[in-house]
C-alpha cells in the first residue's frame, strides 16, 4: 500500500493493523512478503529510513567485551553499533549474500553439548529452506546433495567414516553487498501490496502487556513525535540484540525464567598469516585435480567448505566445525600462508609421491556453544536519545569451545593424511585464539526456542511463552548457532511462521 515516513504523521497518531511487525530487516520483510496480498492488514515499523543514516545508527551504540578462558578479555564496545544496520532491509545492506542451510547435526540434541537440540528437525525445515532459496533466487539445498558433475569440481577423497564432507555455500544477488539495484527492489516493492504499509523512522520503545495479552506499542521518532500501534498480533523482528533490548525494556517481558538475553552466540573465524618463524594456517593438497569446488577462482562463486557432520562430531565429541579454503586474499594478491612453506610441501609431497603440493590458505570456524553467561543486558545508566537503555554485550566462550576447535582441526588433519589428500598446518596457540578471531555480524540464541518455558523464551511456533499474541523472528530464536551464515535459516523460519499465522487466521 505505502511506505510512510512516521515523522510526517500528526503527533499521537494511532497505527492499526491485524499484524504489526516490529523491524524491517530481512526477517520482517520476508514475513511481510509471505503475507502480501492476503486478508491480513500488515504494518511494519522500521526504526530507520530507506538508506543508512548515522543518526539512526547511533541508537545502536552500547558496550561489549569478549571473554575466553586463558585469554585476555577483548574490549568490544564498537561491535553493538558496527555489526548492524538500522534501515529498511536491515543488515542486508552489508550482507555479502552468502547462503547455506544448517546441517542436520545442528538441529539434533547432542548429549555432549549442553542445551543442544531444536524442537524442529532439518527434514521438517526442508520445504521452508526450498521456499527461502526460491525467494533469494539461489539453487536449493536438498538433504542429500548430489555429487558435482564438473570434473574440476570434484570433492576430496576423504573416508566417509571420518565424517567430514563438502558443505555447499552460494551467494544471492539480493544484498547490499551484491546487486544493490536488485536488493533495493527486493526490500521495497513488496510494500505495493494493498494490505502492506511500512512506517519508516518508527522506533518501538515499549511493548505494553496486560496479563498474557499484548495490548499495544509505544512508538517514538527522533524528531520528537510519539505514536501508538495496536494489532491483534505482533512479531518482534529487530535482531538478536535489539529483540532482547526491547523485551527487557518492556518491564522484563518474556523474562520470567531469566532467559531473555542469555545464550548469546556468534560466529568468528580463526586463521593466521605466517612469518619468518611460524607457518600460517595452510593446507597442502596432494592431488593433481583442481580444487575449484573448495577454492574457486572468483571470490563470490558457489563453493563448498569442509564440514564436520554428525558422525564426526559424535566420534570426536565435538560441535560443528568448518574449514574454508582459499587461493588468494580478497584483494587478489597471493595468500600469505607462511614465509617458508617447504616443510609442509615436502611432507605432503612424500605422502602423495609428488614433488609439489597445492598450497592453500584456510580459516576455521567452530560452533559457539550455548552459554548462559554469554549474554545481552541493559545499561540503565546510559540511555539513547529516545530514552531507551543502551546494551551491554558479554560474549563469552568456555573451555569446550576452544578444546573442540583444536580437536576438530586435528581430526581434519588426520582425515586428510589418512586419505593421502594432504597435510594441514595449525599454529595458533590457545591463549591467542581470542585475539586472532574475526567476528561476523551474526547474533544468535538470545530468545531461544524450546517447548519448555523454563528452557526457552519462545515455543516451536516462535510464540513468546509469556504472551499469546507476540511472536519473535530472527536468529535470536536459534537454540544452537551452527556455523553457516544464519540468513537462509532466518528466512525459512519466517516462512514457517507465516504459514502458522495464516492457519490461525483461517480458524
Amino acid at each position: 500500500m505505502a511506505i510512510i515516513d512516521a515523522r510526517t504523521l500528526p503527533d499521537a497518531s494511532r497505527i492499526e493493523a491485524d499484524l504489526v511487525i516490529i523491524g524491517g530487516g530481512l526477517a520482517g520483510i520476508t514475513l511481510a512478503k509471505e503475507l502480501a496480498g492476503g486478508p491480513l492488514k500488515v504494518a511494519i515499523l522500521e526504526s530507520g529510513g530507506l538508506e543508512i543514516d548515522m543518526e539512526n545508527q547511533a541508537l545502536y551504540a552500547g558496550s561489549g567485551v569478549q571473554t575466553a578462558p586463558g585469554n585476555p578479555d577483548r574490549p568490544f564496545d564498537n561491535y553493538p553499533a558496527q555489526s548492524r544496520i538500522r534501515a529498511l532491509g536491515g543488515s542486508g545492506h552489508v550482507w555479502g549474500g552468502k547462503c547455506g542451510p544448517l546441517d542436520p547435526a545442528d538441529f539434533a540434541e547432542r548429549s555432549w553439548i549442553p542445551y543442544s537440540g531444536w524442537p524442529v528437525t532439518r527434514p521438517q525445515m526442508q520445504a521452508y529452506y526450498d521456499r527461502a532459496c526460491d525467494l533469494l533466487e539461489i539453487p536449493r539445498f536438498p538433504l542429500e546433495m548430489p555429487r558435482p558433475a564438473e570434473p574440476d569440481r570434484q570433492p576430496l577423497a576423504l573416508d566417509p567414516a571420518d565424517g567430514f564432507f563438502p558443505a555447499p555455500r552460494v551467494f544471492s544477488k539480493f544484498s547490499g553487498g551484491g546487486d544493490k539495484a536488485a536488493f533495493d527492489a527486493w526490500r521495497t516493492k513488496f510494500a505495493e501490496a494493498p494490505n502492506i504499509t511500512v512506517y519508516l523512522y518508527a522506533n518501538v520503545v515499549k511493548i505494553r502487556r496486560q496479563g498474557a495479552e499484548i495490548v499495544g506499542l509505544d512508538v517514538a521518532c527522533l524528531k520528537g513525535s510519539r505514536h501508538t500501534a495496536k494489532a491483534k498480533r505482533y512479531v518482534l523482528a529487530t535482531g538478536g540484540i535489539e529483540n532482547v533490548r526491547l523485551l527487557l525494556a518492556s518491564d522484563d517481558l518474556g523474562n520470567g525464567h531469566d532467559l531473555v538475553g542469555r545464550f548469546f552466540q556468534g560466529h568468528v573465524t580463526y586463521s593466521n598469516d605466517g612469518d619468518a618463524e611460524t607457518e600460517g594456517s595452510a593446507v597442502a593438497v596432494t592431488r593433481a585435480a583442481p580444487m575449484e569446488l573448495y577454492a574457486p577462482a572468483k571470490r563470490l562463486a558457489a563453493h563448498c567448505v569442509i564440514g564436520s557432520g554428525l558422525k564426526a562430531q559424535a566420534r570426536m565429541k565435538t560441535g560443528n566445525f568448518t574449514a574454508t579454503l582459499y587461493k588468494s586474499t580478497p584483494s587478489g594478491t597471493e595468500t600469505k600462508v607462511g614465509a617458508d612453506t617447504q616443510t609442509i610441501r615436502r611432507t605432503s609431497g612424500r605422502v602423495a609421491g609428488q614433488d609439489e603440493a597445492q598450497l592453500l590458505g584456510y580459516f576455521a570456524m567452530t560452533e559457539h556453544f550455548p552459554n548462559p553467561d554469554s549474554r545481552v543486558t541493559l545499561d540503565p545508566e546510559h540511555k539513547d536519545p529516545l530514552g531507551m537503555p543502551r546494551v551491554r554485550l558479554t560474549w563469552a566462550y568456555g573451555e569446550k569451545d576452544y578444546a573442540d576447535l583444536e580437536r576438530s582441526v586435528a581430526g581434519l588433519a588426520d582425515a586428510l593424511g589418512a586419505a593421502g589428500q594432504g597435510r594441514l598446518c595449525w599454529s595458533i596457540p590457545r591463549d591467542k585464539l581470542l585475539a586472532t578471531s574475526s567476528a561476523s555480524r551474526h547474533h544468535m540464541g538470545t530468545t531461544r526456542m524450546h517447548d519448555d518455558p523454563k528452557k526457552g523464551v519462545v515455543d516451536a511456533d516462535l510464540r513468546l511463552h509469556e504472551a499469546r499474541n507476540l511472536y519473535v523472528a530472527g536468529s535470536s530464536v536459534f537454540p544452537t548457532s551452527g556455523i553457516v551464515n544464519p540468513t537462509l535459516t532466518i528466512l525459512a523460519l519466517c516462512m514457517r511462521l507465516a504459514d502458522h499465522l495464516k492457519s490461525e487466521t483461517a480458524q
